[in-house]
């Protein structure tokens, strides 16, 4: 009872900072025409911020009770209630589902003066939504384009014998890994950009060193800064391909080669899977329109469905007693490797 309590608190405190934060953009736009509407799609945000950084935590925690590494032998780990788990994961899981949904109304709805979330949201827009100028046509079109794309196929999958638990989750995330993907590219860019232009003459840098390494060692240290980000973003650059091809592999063998979910190296990627969202989203652009927040919660949610995701990946029997608790979710465990292919999406 007393990690539930623990996880009671850390839900509120993240409410709190959920709230905050996104408080903090809308009444820098809208300064005195702060309404109560307002204040209750923050309110809504600071919700699903929370449950989202709860499933993240929550994962963690279970990670940490049971792995033996972190225990005396004589000492008993204590239990992490399967609820603790699965109600905020299957509130974010609901919510991923039926959101793009509201996305697509918003299309539909919206004037042509409103300005598109993402460059996924014009091609849909100008291509399939408002095609035509009468507003029923473009409600009925996007309600029918969200159908076909986001419900009927998992439960044409599922009919074909394939689990529907796994199709649904795999599904849902498709769509905002690649809205979070996007970002992260245009971001890489720009950053190993910046970078690359902050070293004069890479060239003469990288080759400085062979002739004079005294001479080379000092210019490093006079400005360290771009060398090392540079080395980083390469590195993640090269790490990415290897991530993306030994998923595909795991798909069909469910073993992987490298695996960086060991020991304490875990919560370094848990916490990573969190601060993704910030760096390729995040900072985009500044968020106040009710579309906005619920678009920043849908990122928001999908990251923490997303990282149960890549742990499920290689840690799938830390969660086995998690997931049968309830008949719905039974099937995760022994089908945990069909999620290869929404981790590979983000590898993309």
């Amino acid at each position: 009872m007393v990690i539930e309590i623990i996880l009671l608190l850390v839900f509120l405190i993240f409410f709190i900072i959920g709230f905050y934060i996104i408080y903090k953009q809308v009444a820098l736009v809208k300064k005195g025409e702060f309404r109560n509407k307002d204040r209750i799609q923050c309110l809504f945000y600071g919700i699903i911020f929370s449950l989202s950084i709860l499933v993240v935590f929550t994962v963690a925690v279970i990670y940490a009770v049971r792995t033996d590494e972190f225990w005396d032998p004589q000492t008993t780990p204590p239990e992490v209630h399967p609820l603790a788990l699965l109600i905020p994961f299957i509130c974010c899981l609901v919510y991923i589902t039926f959101y793009p949904m509201i996305d697509f109304l918003f299309i539909a709805l919206s004037k042509e003066s409103d300005e598109g979330l993402t460059p996924f949201h014009k091609f849909i827009s100008d291509k399939i939504i408002n095609i035509s100028r009468n507003k029923l046509v473009k409600i009925f079109s996007a309600l029918v384009f969200y159908l076909l794309v986001f419900i009927f196929p998992p439960i044409i999958l599922s009919l074909l014998g394939l689990p529907f638990i796994m199709i649904w989750i795999t599904w849902m995330l498709v769509y905002p890994l690649m809205i979070l993907t996007f970002y992260g590219s245009k971001g890489y860019i720009a950053g190993i950009s910046n970078v690359y232009y902050h070293i004069p003459d890479i060239r003469r840098s990288i080759f400085i060193n062979f002739e004079d390494r005294k001479r080379g060692m000092k210019q490093f240290l006079s400005d360290p800064g771009p060398y090392i980000l540079l080395g980083l973003m390469l590195f993640v650059f090269v790490w990415a391909w290897i991530s993306l091809f030994q998923t595909v592999i795991f798909f069909f063998i469910q073993k992987l080669a490298i695996s960086t979910m060991t020991s304490v190296f875990v919560f370094v990627t848990l916490l990573f899977g969190i601060l993704g969202y910030f760096t390729r989203f995040w900072g985009r652009k500044i968020k106040y329109r009710g579309i906005d927040i619920y678009f920043a919660a849908y990122l928001m949610a999908s990251i923490g469905v997303n990282v149960l995701v890549n742990f499920l990946i290689v840690n799938p029997d830390k969660l086995q007693y998690t997931f049968n608790l309830w008949a719905f979710t039974t099937q995760i465990y022994p089908n945990f490797y069909m999620f290869a292919w929404a981790a590979v999406i983000e590898e993309i």
